[in-house]
């Protein structure tokens, strides 16, 4: 945040992502209020980069502080599977996560119309 206000162009803002702020951040929420207006993008990932509502972050949260925040921007599923092993072991993925790519983008797309709409 201190670096987007001291570059003061409103071409720089936050990209933030669920499965980041699941390790970094105590309160998701919180970041995603703090971020406020600077936020650009947006990632929708699960704690263990599945399926979208499969694990433990706490979207009914992460929904409600989008929400205040009046971000109307892309929710981007990050989502990997096994299948492209460079990927796979660039982010540690060490078991499946879903049964497909293609699984993981419809399951992940219903549950976040449904979260967001």
């Amino acid at each position: 945040l201190a670096m987007v206000d001291a570059i003061g162009s409103p071409h720089v803002g936050l990209h933030l992502d669920t499965f980041h702020m699941h390790l970094e951040e105590r309160d998701s929420a919180a970041a995603i209020r703090r971020a406020g207006e600077r936020l650009y993008h947006f990632h929708a990932c699960e704690n263990d980069r599945g399926v979208p509502g499969r694990g433990q972050v706490h979207w009914a949260a992460v929904a409600e502080a989008l929400h205040d925040t009046g971000y109307d921007g892309a929710t981007v599923i990050e989502s990997f599977t096994p299948d492209v092993k460079s990927i796979a072991r660039a982010v540690c993925i060490w078991r499946d996560v879903a049964p497909s790519q293609d699984a993981i983008a419809a399951e992940g797309l219903a549950f976040l119309r449904n979260l967001l709409a």
